[in-house]
């Protein structure tokens, strides 16, 4: 009997403990490197309610926001004009960045794209990401990461449409580190570095041409994502880097 009352009682606290811990919402944050003097409208819908809107100018990266689960219509406006329309689904608990990049052009097709990308449409993962004419584009990152340790983590991505191949590299007292080359707009894999101060330069690949450098005092625990994109007013001599931080989810 009392082995009967106690499995009783262990299922009644499970159900409870299920109805008091709902989902945990995902947390998204928006990065706009789409190149625009002007600024650009976005919209989050679920179901045709608005459910989050932005007006961002170049270069913006957003704090995290909290987005519940579901399937989003997302849509990306120029002075009134639609550039990109995208259905996304948003999971439980994740952490996301969506980034916006190319150069808008006069009276453009809504997610117009080029021949060559319907071409490479049925490749799956990052080597399906390409140029598209340098066009406007809409991408979900996942900044999901794992490190151990006393150490910190660290990727690039190359936004800057019609700059060649660039190699990173990052540098502190002890050693220098490769950081991959990439052609726009690929993203790197997660290195390991130090949480200490670190310096990374950008360079041209197969040239001593530094393109930008940076220097990060980094965190343990960190995931430390470095956007580089063309600077306004000097576009292809020197390009500018956001720097986003993501801390480790805790379990």
């Amino acid at each position: 009997m009392k082995t009967k009352f106690f499995l009783l009682f262990l299922i009644i606290s499970v159900l409870i403990g299920c109805e008091s811990n709902p989902e945990k919402p995902s947390q998204v944050r928006i990065g706009q490197f789409l190149f625009s003097d002007e600024p650009i409208d976005l919209s989050f819908k679920n179901k045709d309610d608005e459910v989050l809107n932005k007006t961002l100018n170049y270069g913006d990266l957003t704090s995290y926001e909290n987005l519940k689960s579901g399937i989003y219509d997302v849509e990306i406006s120029l002075k009134d004009q639609v550039l990109l329309k995208k259905k996304i689904g948003i999971g439980t608990d994740g952490i996301y960045t969506l980034i916006l990049n190319g150069f808008p052009k006069e009276n453009q097709k809504v997610n117009e794209k080029t021949g060559k990308m319907r071409l490479h449409e049925i490749v799956e993962g990052e080597e399906a990401i390409y140029p598209n004419g340098n066009l406007p584009q809409m991408r979900i990152l996942n900044d999901e990461f794992e490190c151990g340790k006393d150490e910190a983590k660290i990727r690039w991505i190359h936004l800057a449409a019609g700059v060649e191949e660039v190699n990173a590299t990052v540098k502190t007292n002890s050693k220098s580190t490769d950081l991959s080359s990439l052609t726009y707009p690929k993203l790197s894999k997660d290195f390991s570095i130090s949480p200490e101060k670190n310096e990374v330069l950008w360079q041209l690949k197969g040239s001593a041409v530094e393109v930008s450098e940076l220097d990060m005092n980094t965190k343990s625990n960190y995931l430390y994502t470095c956007f580089l994109i063309g600077k306004k007013g000097n576009y292809i001599d020197h390009l500018k880097v956001v720097v986003g931080e993501t801390p480790k989810k805790g379990f």
